[in-house]
């Protein structure tokens, strides 16, 4: 018991590790991480990433940031596997909406020969997003055209929502220009330039899975399923399982 109480990382010594994060995931909530939505990274990445979640305020059991692992091939010609930290458009609104400077989010698309805000004529479908920030004058304005990001050939999605994915990376841009937010992207931003390893992580098969579900397991449930609209409409067993609560979460993670 001894020394289990010497052991035990407390918040104090997280707050001395990294005095400058916002928020501080606890070693239980870095083990549902780890054995669900980044049991592919390697030790080195996971810190990394658990790392920047932190110092971003965002949590990756929610959806707010992700890692996506893949390759490319270095001066000997073999392929390294790399990690790209990518944040959710909905997670540059948590940070914008936290730094209490939030003063709202417009966007729009025009379509090809649409008279667009100076007066230019559109050449294709451009998607437009404007940051409001209450210390600026002015909004911080973006636009982007959609051929710059298309990726239906990989993705569906640019297929069926076209509209919706560019006006992402529009809202994605100008949000992380008005709040600062450096060093990361949006998936729709670069899921054209790097090709993921695996569409997703397989779930480690835990040790202790027939174990009950943690406490932390359950509450990554429900706001998983309270982001999503779906609390009520989903009853959680109250015999899951460790192994089937971190299946859950990955399936829960895994919807846009």
């Amino acid at each position: 018991m001894a020394n289990q109480t010497k052991n035990k990382i407390t918040l104090r010594d997280r707050k001395k590790a990294q005095p400058k994060a916002v928020i501080y995931f606890s070693d239980q909530e870095k083990a549902t991480i780890q054995e669900t939505i980044a049991s592919n990274l390697s030790l080195p990445q996971f810190k990394i990433f658990i790392y920047t979640a932190q110092a971003l305020g965002l949590n990756p059991l929610v959806n707010e940031i992700c890692a996506v692992i893949y390759k490319t091939k270095n001066d000997k010609g073999v392929y390294d596997k790399k990690m790209s930290i990518q944040v959710m458009r909905d997670g540059f609104l948590t940070i914008a909406h936290r730094s209490g400077k939030f003063a709202g989010l417009e966007s729009g698309i025009y379509e090809k020969g649409d008279k667009k805000v100076d007066g230019v004529i559109a050449n294709e479908r451009t998607a437009w997003a404007k940051a409001y920030h209450k210390d600026f004058v002015v909004p911080v304005y973006q636009e982007v055209e959609f051929s710059e990001y298309d990726n239906s050939a990989r993705n569906p999605l640019w297929k069926t929502k076209p509209k919706t994915m560019i006006k992402k990376v529009a809202e994605s841009m100008a949000l992380r220009k008005a709040f600062n937010v450096n060093g990361v992207y949006a998936p729709e931003e670069m899921e054209k330039e790097i090709v993921s390893e695996s569409v997703a992580p397989k779930v480690l098969e835990l040790k202790d899975g027939s174990k009950p579900a943690t406490e932390s397991q359950r509450k990554t449930i429900k706001s998983l399923l309270r982001k999503q609209g779906m609390v009520g409409k989903i009853d959680i067993d109250p015999e899951l399982t460790k192994q089937q609560a971190a299946e859950k979460i990955q399936e829960l993670s895994n919807k846009k």
